[in-house]
């Protein structure tokens, strides 16, 4: 097995730091840059992957599922700033390396970085976020006979949030978000460029300081760019209007968390080249985001969505969702989290496909220092489809390090 310098510097720079002390801190910086708070972190992972491409297995008598060993080295840094009234800027920054041990063609190196600002303005909580994310993974929406790499994109994200307490009582929310998705090399010709808008927007009663409860709407909107493949037609445009009645738990009944059930209303513009019409669903939606606290070591969580969303090829899929885990404390730095079992249903619009997808999987950490954790786990995913080619699963074993200042 071959690896870059860089990736050889990664491992250095994370053995390195695991062997330094714990009372390690840096050198005071002069004014005005005393403000600045900066932390390193670093991550070196061992993974065997039982279906590297998200295969179905044998297409037409060829074998396309395969196995391998992946070794991964994220070195990353932060960086706060309070120097500013009522005022935090956030800088992150990660570089992982993939290398795979059989299939070296694969090898990659994803960049991470984002700015965040978040202000407190009187009754205002502003915050602001960008962030340029590269992305290395193929989905259900992606799979297919011809598929024989793994999908690299580019995702670039802005958005804004203002937080208002109008009074004890009342409280009011809004927000615009804009996400840019580019696919990239020779893989990514053929698939969906887009550039998606999203404007949320609610408000809250505060019945009690446990329970709020209120409405919300949200408008999404998501513009096709042309794939490199077929400059001529950039797919299809679709709009998403959501009407919910939300709920906020602080803790009632050892419940905390969010909740939301309402209306969602989706529209697609129609495909004259494919002789495909607009189309107008209407589906009621919901989402979950709710923690239990059983016991002091043991919290289990509820999490749940019904939307819309667009696939890599350009597909309208209506997800339904719902997933339980738990979370187990042994001891102050002993823990485990399980994915006891995720399941989403897809229904492809507009195509005779429907999809049915369960993950689960555990992790166990240990923490043996403040600055260093090791983790092991393990996860299975199973897509089950009527769409040829679209059933497989995946088995992935993984142990890790990390390490921060």
């Amino acid at each position: 097995m071959k690896l870059s310098s860089s990736s050889l510097f990664a491992a250095g720079v994370l053995l390195a730091s695991a062997s330094l002390p714990s009372s390690l801190s840096a050198a005071p910086l002069p004014v005005p840059l005393d403000g600045i708070d900066f932390s390193a972190s670093g991550g070196a992972t061992a993974q065997y992957n039982s279906n590297v491409l998200s295969s179905a297995g044998n297409v037409g008598g060829v074998k396309t599922k395969f196995d391998d060993y992946i070794f991964t080295f994220n070195p990353g840094l932060t960086l706060k700033y309070g120097g500013l009234p009522d005022t935090t800027l956030a800088f992150n920054y990660t570089e992982t390396f993939y290398r795979y041990y059989t299939h070296p063609e694969l090898n990659e190196e994803l960049s991470n970085v984002g700015f965040n600002v978040d202000r407190k303005q009187g009754a205002f909580d502003l915050t602001a976020a960008v962030s340029y994310v590269q992305n290395y993974t193929n989905t259900p929406s992606s799979v297919s006979a011809s598929l024989s790499s793994i999908i690299r994109s580019d995702v670039i994200d802005a958005n804004g949030h203002a937080h208002w307490d109008y009074s004890d009582k009342f409280n009011f929310d809004g927000g615009i978000d804009y996400n840019q998705t580019r696919y990239l090399y020779a893989i990514g010709r053929t698939f969906q460029n887009t550039d998606t808008y999203t404007v949320p927007i609610s408000g809250y009663y505060v019945y009690t300081d446990q329970l709020s409860f209120g409405a919300g709407y949200t408008y999404q909107q998501t513009d096709p760019q042309p794939a490199a493949a077929n400059p001529g037609s950039p797919g299809r445009a679709r709009y998403n209007n959501t009407l919910s009645f939300n709920t906020k738990l602080t803790k009632w009944n050892k419940l905390t968390g969010t909740a939301n059930v309402g209306i969602e209303m989706n529209h697609i513009d129609p495909d004259a080249a494919n002789a495909q019409p607009a189309l107008d669903t209407t589906t009621g939606s919901y989402g979950l985001n709710l923690q239990y606290a059983y016991s002091d070591p043991i919290t289990f969580t509820l999490s749940g969505s019904r939307n819309f969303n667009t696939g890599t090829a350009g597909q309208n899929i209506q997800a339904t969702t719902v997933g339980l885990g738990v979370n187990y404390n042994y001891s102050s730095n002993i823990f485990a989290t399980a994915n006891l079992m995720t399941y989403t249903y897809s229904q492809y619009l507009q195509q005779n496909r429907h999809d049915d997808t369960k993950t689960s999987g555990i992790t166990v950490n240990w923490k043996p220092y403040s600055y260093l954790t090791l983790s092991a786990g393990y996860s299975y995913f199973m897509n089950s489809s009527d769409a040829p080619n679209s059933t497989y699963n995946i088995n992935i074993i993984t142990v890790s390090g990390s390490v921060s200042y």
